[in-house]
């Protein structure tokens, strides 16, 4: 919820500081010094990379769980529409600074039905950056607020065991053959500390075409084991020579999400 008092883009700043790696990368460029030409083009095609990776992310069915989520990525794309404002701005201004050394000729705007000329891409830029600031200024606090105080109902765990429960449940409502939750603790002993990596230790198992597999929490990940796959050791323990993780690993992740693909990889599997 973003409170009253708060601007539209601390949505973008809270989210900054804990995803901070990638964000990180820039500002230690940053930090580091933009000086010259190349550091200049060099930092507006990360900058179209990123945006585009941006489209990337939002296209996949499970983007975004909630509305909350989504007014953190409004927050930080309108905010980002304001920095290309200003980038416009910048840039118009760096034109200027070499026309002002004397190194191109700025004439003055051309006529009707002449080629734009140097004149008329700096009134452009200056367009551009305007209409840009103005739908920032109309749009981005109504946008980021109603999202923010939009209700949501997704199921989304608190953690790992909870995660695999609600995971379990979903299977036995949507898959054909066998689901078994096996819980490997009882009510509150799991470790909250070891979530990320291994879980709560609890797995599922799942029959599909007369094979078995169990899904868990391991490395850092979702994964799903054949048993056809594993080889027994001397020490007792089982070696799989093949696995399959999902496509987030997240802890909380959407339990449909994962059932999803839980059931496309068992009804798929050769």
């Amino acid at each position: 919820m973003l409170s009253d008092d708060a601007a539209w883009h601390d949505l973008y700043g809270q989210a900054a500081a804990e995803f901070g790696d990638l964000v990180s990368e820039v500002r230690t460029a940053v930090d580091y010094g933009l000086a010259d030409p190349e550091d200049s083009a060099e930092v507006a095609c990360a900058a179209t990379e990123t945006t585009e990776a941006v489209v990337t992310a939002l296209s996949h069915e499970w983007a975004l769980y909630t509305p909350q989520e989504a007014a953190t990525v409004a927050s930080a794309l309108f905010l980002q529409l304001q920095h290309s404002a200003d980038a416009l701005a910048a840039l118009r201004r760096a034109v200027g600074h070499i026309a002002e050394r004397g190194e191109t000729e700025l004439l003055d705007s051309a006529g009707p039905g002449q080629p734009a000329n140097l004149a008329d891409a700096l009134q452009q830029l200056h367009r551009a950056s305007n209409d840009l600031h103005r739908l920032v200024s109309r749009h981005a606090s109504t946008t980021v607020r109603a999202l923010a105080a939009a209700k949501s109902c997704a199921p989304i765990p608190r953690n790992a065991h909870e995660t695999i429960v609600a995971v379990a449940r979903l299977l036995e409502d949507q898959h054909d053959d066998q689901v078994q939750l096996n819980e490997r603790h009882g009510p509150g002993e799991d470790d909250p500390a070891a979530d990320d990596v291994f879980g709560c230790s609890c797995d599922i198992t799942v029959t599909s075409k007369g094979e078995t597999f169990s899904f868990h929490r391991g490395d850092c990940a979702w994964s799903l084991l054949r048993d056809a796959d594993g080889r027994p050791q001397a020490d007792g323990s089982i070696l799989y020579s093949n696995w399959s993780s999902t496509s987030t690993s997240l802890i909380t992740a959407h339990p449909q999400q994962l059932t999803q693909e839980i059931i496309a990889l068992v009804t798929s599997t050769d």
